[in-house]
């Protein structure tokens, strides 16, 4: 009997992953590199050799798996991502032919990005870079302080996901006011003592908003120049989810303006962020952090990820959903799909 094909893309991380899988008793089929900005289409002359007998595909951050990749793989049992981000799967298309989608969602990477989120919070609030800057010029105390304390301050989180869930959690006993906006978590699912509202409401009485999705037609520029300026002028913008959930022209417009007090920035439309983007105007401003996707990332979260890599296909392979499943309302779908792949 044949051993079952893992195919996995060629990138820094599906580099760790792959040999990690490869202590699996499988077939490890690897794909060339890919090189270009953004998410980038293997070329189709290869879909038979790449794609022709896998039954898991590796996908790593930017090779895009769309719709043609799953339907030139007859034996596709499932689609694995190496983080929590999978924008370059088309979930939709997966889910529709009874394919599970696999993630690396594992609590040291959600968890990560909640704490990373709470110190942007916080070093906002106390204006830390502007008190840096204070001591490397050794320059004296302002006459009037304006930082502010956390405490008292409402947060509003634009999404209700495990990244928010774990920022809630993390905020108890900072004695904070929490609301969200997510239209697909009801206020009975929420965590106690958070109050679900509508987007503009949460812009208007927020003085942090903080933004939690996945990119989908959506949520792409769901923070647009309307929305940027419903804010109050004291708010500060944290974006530690997806650089598309913000208009960036638009942000540049308002932190130019002042017409918020500041913002920390984590992801970008086009990452690395580009050298001539206006929004590298703001590096080292007292009151805006931009950092280059990874405020969150940590040797916890690197270490978590092969482990969780190697079950999720394992069990797979064994005819279970991953461990971290991203569509889990596929499986009974998934499970018909095993039964005529056979």
């Amino acid at each position: 009997m044949s051993k079952p094909v893992v195919f996995i893309s060629r990138d820094w991380v599906s580099d760790v992953m792959a040999e990690a899988i490869s202590a699996l008793d499988c077939e490890i089929v690897r794909g060339p590199a890919l090189e270009g900005a953004g998410f980038v289409a293997y070329d189709r002359a290869d879909y038979e050799r790449l794609f022709g007998n896998a039954d898991v595909v590796f996908a790593g951050l930017n090779a895009l798996i769309d719709r043609s990749v799953m339907e030139a793989a007859p034996r596709l049992r499932a689609i694995m991502a190496p983080a929590i981000g999978v924008e370059n799967i088309d979930v939709d298309a997966a889910t529709e032919l009874g394919i599970v989608v696999g993630h690396g969602a594992t609590p040291e990477n959600f968890l990560g990005m909640a704490e990373a989120t709470v110190l942007f919070i916080a070093a906002l609030s106390m204006q830390l870079r502007f008190k840096e800057r204070l001591l490397a010029e050794n320059a004296p105390r302002p006459a009037e302080l304006t930082a502010r304390a956390v405490r008292g301050r409402t947060v509003g989180l634009i999404g209700m996901g495990r990244i928010a869930r774990g920022v809630v959690k993390r905020l108890q006993g900072w004695q904070t006011e929490i609301c969200y906006f997510d239209p697909y978590v009801p206020q009975d699912k929420a965590p106690a003592g958070v109050k679900k509202v509508e987007l503009d409401e949460l812009l208007r009485d927020s003085d942090f908003v903080s933004v939690h999705v996945t990119i989908t037609g959506e949520s792409r520029d769901l923070l647009g120049e309307r929305e940027l300026r419903l804010m109050k002028p004291s708010a500060y913008l944290i974006n530690t989810s997806r650089g598309a959930a913000v208009d960036e022209a638009a942000l540049y417009r308002v932190l130019k303006e002042h017409a918020i007090a500041g913002a920390a920035i984590d992801v970008f439309v086009q990452e690395p962020l580009p050298a001539d983007s206006p929004l590298r105007e703001f590096v080292g401003a007292d009151n805006v952090i931009l950092t280059p996707h990874m405020i969150g990332h940590t040797k916890d979260v690197m270490d978590s990820l092969p482990a969780a890599a190697v079950e999720n296909v394992r069990r797979v392979l064994e005819g279970e959903p991953p461990l971290y499943t991203k569509n889990p309302e596929v499986i009974e779908r998934w499970k018909e799909r095993l039964q005529r792949i056979g």
